[in-house]
């Protein structure tokens, strides 16, 4: 490569500057591009807040809702700041968070990495592959959240990770990984534990008081009521049920739940199933995960590294793998262990990297561009839909062989020494 275009690659100021490009196109793309990608903000978020303010209510407060009752400050921003064009309000927001995170990435400390830059360059092409639904959800907002814990993380200050990791899990449940993974590493875990405890209790204790029980988790309890979304990776079956025109087999939409679901014999079996094996295959990682760093020094920071990245990854592709929604958006969580490994130039994470970007690209291809053929059941497109699946399943393999192999050498170093 060229030095001079070296230089400006790996600049920090060119990243911004691309960052704030990328978002641009995004936000265009998403407006004239094929389908609704933005359409939580349109036909959701938007029409909750003028109905919230029309009776005076509050989801998640004075009735139940799908989402933690602290999204509610994310709902009314946008409406605080820009009544009269919502979206335009909303999509700011997002921006803004994105950039906070961003800066704290490349700046935090205040010493060049060119590991931190390259992490935010995959950032954007991450965002990109995936298309507008990853800078219009809620999900966008947890990703930048938990990136600041990430980086309070690699500045060794975990009690401060774990707060950003409890605040990020109220918006949504997937960096409650990162929660368990922080306080397993920690050379002093009980602080990290305590400050983690006390800040999510802390917002739950605000929501009883507001809410109450039945309210400020209703958003636990309208999950496990609800079936299988055709995007996630247990849809399959019958979604190809549907292809080949097995009677009762096939697709619906829920209107309380405003998606696609599939329907037919052995649906609610493991949309029931679905839930405590997503969390017990989360435990069988951390706790692996626990087996390999409690075996290592505190000296031997590269190996804690490394074994920290790996756990985060499957964790996270564990809340993935083994859920019966499995939105596009999800897919976005997936930046931030990949995030960890770049700046700790972990092992063989080029491997995870690649796999990523592919899976990444054929997300993007799924919602919205060919999202119409899956739910007309065209051949070809749920075939994409299944290599997508399947390239998402055996990385969570691939991850968990990482991660086992790592015990096993340390096992092997133990009773060696």
């Amino acid at each position: 490569m060229i030095p001079a275009l070296k230089r400006i690659i790996f600049s920090r100021y060119f990243l911004i500057a691309a960052f704030g490009l990328e978002h641009l196109w995004l936000v265009w793309a998403g407006i004239k591009s094929f389908g609704y990608p933005m359409g939580d903000i349109l036909f959701a978020y938007h029409p909750w807040v003028n109905d919230m303010v029309a009776r005076h209510a509050l989801m998640g407060i004075t009735e139940p809702w799908v989402y933690p009752f602290p999204d509610l400050l994310f709902m009314f921003i946008p409406h605080w700041f820009s009544a009269g064009n919502y979206q335009a309000g909303w999509l700011m927001m997002e921006a803004v968070i994105d950039f906070a995170a961003l800066v704290v990435l490349l700046t935090w400390p205040s010493g060049y990495d060119r590991a931190r830059v390259r992490a935010g360059w995959f950032w954007i092409l991450a965002q990109l592959l995936l298309g507008s639904v990853s800078i219009s959800r809620l999900d966008s907002i947890s990703v930048a959240i938990a990136i600041i814990g990430l980086v309070a993380w690699l500045r060794a200050k975990p009690e401060v990770a774990a707060v950003w990791f409890a605040i990020a899990t109220w918006i949504k449940v997937w960096p409650v990984t990162l929660l368990a993974a922080t306080i397993v590493e920690a050379k002093k875990w009980r602080p990290a534990a305590i400050w983690g405890a006390v800040t999510g209790g802390a917002i739950l204790v605000l929501g009883l008081l507001l809410g109450g029980v039945s309210n400020s988790l209703s958003f636990v309890f309208k999950q496990t009521g609800r079936g299988i979304q055709i995007e996630s990776p247990w849809a399959t079956p019958w979604l190809w049920g549907r292809v080949k025109h097995i009677p009762g087999w096939g697709l619906y939409y829920s209107n309380s739940l405003e998606t696609f679901q599939v329907k037919g014999p052995g649906v609610s079996v493991v949309s029931t199933i679905l839930g405590p094996l997503m969390y017990l295959a989360l435990a069988i990682t951390i706790v692996l995960g626990w087996l390999i760093i409690r075996r290592l020094s505190f000296d031997q920071i590269a190996l804690r590294n490394e074994a920290f990245a790996w756990t985060v990854l499957t964790a996270v592709l564990d809340m993935i793998v083994f859920n019966k929604v499995g939105s596009p958006q999800y897919y976005g969580w997936l930046i931030v262990p990949a995030v960890l490994g770049l700046i700790e130039r972990v092992p063989y994470w080029r491997v995870p990297i690649y796999w990523l970007m592919g899976i990444f690209a054929l997300t993007g291809l799924e919602y919205p561009i060919i999202y119409a053929h899956v739910l007309s059941s065209q051949p070809w497109a749920t075939a994409i839909l299944t290599i997508r699946n399947v390239a998402l399943a055996l990385l969570l393999v691939f991850s968990n062989g990482r991660l086992v192999e790592l015990a096993l050498e340390q096992f092997r170093k133990q009773r060696t020494n």
